[in-house]
């Protein structure tokens, strides 16, 4: 087998089916279907009265025709309401570069003098819309909770904060999202490694790509059914889910995204991944070469991810509540 095929077939065999979940879209609409199945009856009849007046209804969340039931179709919608943010990109009038991640280091390595580190974002601007461009993720959901909550809004700008609250609980918890690295001689600028981006990889074009797509890629019904199935039937993940949102600051951003510093510092940035960019800081190289991560590493990542997105559906679940009965 070549070398190259082995790594790929890491990331689906080493890593058991009920890891493979992910922060693509599969990994989005897996997030929010099973916060949307933690909702009583009521409460996911509110949640798609509101999503159904999204002022992009119509164009963006045609559900697939090969889609089997009703079921399966109010299923795919909470999902696309979780991934929308994404969708949006390509829209000019509804995207917002920064609401994905939070500014701020996750990692100083080296002398800090000659780094620009930034401070991370203080609380939302008094004055901050739906279209404010520059927020950052903790900000973001502190506002769409605010909308969301006020039946006085106009029923669209609920509906999109409703979506960005699926997305952005879910993106708290991908560590790569919470914090950059920033090292001497290597990631000195404003935005450090970029969340991992500027971290080349063999498997996938940069780190964070990597832990993105680490669990899954693009919706995929079979593969979404099973692994809904797998995870909500699941006692140890219920668990998880469960203290998740139970702790002190359970729902607070803060507390999410501090959590995925920490297992960014544990899972991201091992040794395997700092020594090489050492080598840079050194001088021995001019630029980090395409790291090819191990069996082991990938393993970790793996299991890694799962918690952190079942501790996002059960906190979203619990966010989603919050907001629809306030």
């Amino acid at each position: 087998m070549r070398k190259s095929t082995a790594v790929i077939l890491i990331l689906f065999l080493i890593v058991p089916p009920r890891a493979c979940f992910a922060w693509s879209e599969g990994g989005h609409h897996l997030i929010a279907a099973i916060a949307f199945s933690l909702l009583t009856n009521q409460e996911q009849a509110d949640l798609l009265d509101v999503l159904k007046q999204h002022p992009r209804f119509a164009e963006d969340f045609v559900p697939p025709e090969k889609l089997a039931n009703e079921e399966e179709r109010t299923r795919w919608l909470v999902g696309r309401a979780g991934y929308w943010p994404d969708v949006a990109r390509k829209q000019p009038k509804y995207h917002r570069s920064t609401w994905h991640y939070e500014l701020g280091p996750t990692i100083v390595l080296g002398n800090a003098d000659g780094i620009e580190v930034p401070q991370r974002p203080g609380s939302l601007p008094l004055d901050a819309t739906l279209e404010t461009q520059e927020l950052y993720l903790s900000q973001a959901v502190e506002l769409c909770r605010k909308v969301l909550s006020d039946k006085s809004q106009p029923a669209g700008d609920r509906a999109i904060a409703l979506c960005w609250i699926g997305h952005l609980v879910a993106d708290a918890h991908q560590p790569c999202h919470a914090g950059s690295l920033y090292m001497e001689k290597v990631f000195v600028k404003k935005d450090g490694d970029r969340g991992a981006n500027s971290i080349p990889t063999k498997q996938r074009q940069n780190m964070h790509a990597l832990w993105d797509q680490l669990l899954g890629d693009e919706f995929a019904q079979r593969t979404n059914r099973r692994r809904f199935a797998e995870i909500t039937s699941s006692p140890q993940l219920t668990e998880i889910g469960r203290i998740a949102v139970s702790i002190p600051g359970g729902l607070d951003p803060l507390v999410w995204l501090g959590e995925s510093r920490k297992a960014a510092i544990e899972h991201v940035y091992t040794p395997e991944v700092l020594d090489p960019m050492n080598i840079v800081a050194r001088g021995i190289a001019e630029k980090p070469e395409p790291l090819e991560l191990s069996e082991p590493y990938l393993k970790n990542a793996g299991r890694a991810a799962q918690v952190r997105a079942v501790e996002a559906a059960h906190r979203l679940a619990a966010v989603w509540e919050n907001c629809l009965r306030e």
